[in-house]
C-alpha cells in the first residue's frame, strides 16, 4: 500500500544495474528493526591494530555466501534471516562483538598469534588456524544454521484445505 516503499538512489558502476539500490533499502528497514531479509554481517571498520585487508576480504565473502545462500536457506529454515554474523580484525573489540553475535570470528590484529577464536552464541567453541580460516568459518556458519534453525516441513510450507480458495 501507499508508504510500504522506501527509494534509495545510488549512482551505479558502469554499465551496471541498480541491483544494490534494493538491498540497500532492505539494509536501511533491517537495522531499523522494521524488516529481515537477510542475516547481518557486523565487521569492524579497521584500525592501526589490523594486520591487512584480510578481515575486510572476509567480512565480505561471507556477505556474499549468506546472499547467495539465502533462498535456499529462506525456504529451508525458519527465522535464519534473523542471524547475525560477525567478522572482526582483532582481539580488541572481536571477542566482545563476537560473543553478542550468533556466531562470530575474531581474526589476529598486528602482533597477535595466527589464531581466530570462533564464538557461538556467546561461548567460544573453537580456534581456527592456518590458510584456511576463511573456508573453515563460512562451513562454521553452515553448520550453524543448520544445527540451530527450525527447518521448515513440506506441510507447513503448503496451505491448509480450509485456505485453499475455490
Amino acid at each position: 500500500g501507499i508508504g510500504d516503499t522506501i527509494r534509495v538512489s545510488l549512482t551505479p558502476e558502469p554499465g551496471g544495474d541498480r541491483t544494490q539500490e534494493v538491498i540497500v533499502a532492505q539494509e536501511i528497514l533491517q537495522t531499523m528493526g522494521l524488516r529481515s531479509f537477510t542475516p547481518m554481517v557486523v565487521a569492524c571498520p579497521g584500525c592501526g591494530r589490523t594486520t591487512s585487508t584480510y578481515f575486510q576480504e572476509l567480512a565480505r565473502s561471507i556477505q556474499s555466501h549468506i546472499r547467495h545462500r539465502m533462498p535456499q536457506w529462506r525456504a529451508q529454515f525458519t527465522g535464519v534471516e534473523d542471524m547475525t554474523v560477525a567478522v572482526m580484525g582483532c582481539v580488541v573489540n572481536g571477542p566482545g562483538e563476537s560473543k553478542h553475535a550468533n556466531i562470530g570470528i575474531s581474526l589476529p590484529g598486528t602482533g597477535e598469534r595466527p589464531v581466530a577464536p570462533v564464538y557461538e552464541d556467546g561461548a567460544k567453541t573453537v580456534t581456527l588456524k592456518g590458510e584456511r580460516i576463511a573456508a573453515e568459518f563460512q562451513e562454521l556458519v553452515e553448520r550453524y544454521v543448520e544445527r540451530t534453525y527450525v527447518r521448515r516441513t513440506v506441510a507447513a510450507s503448503q496451505p491448509a484445505a480450509s485456505e485453499v480458495v475455490s
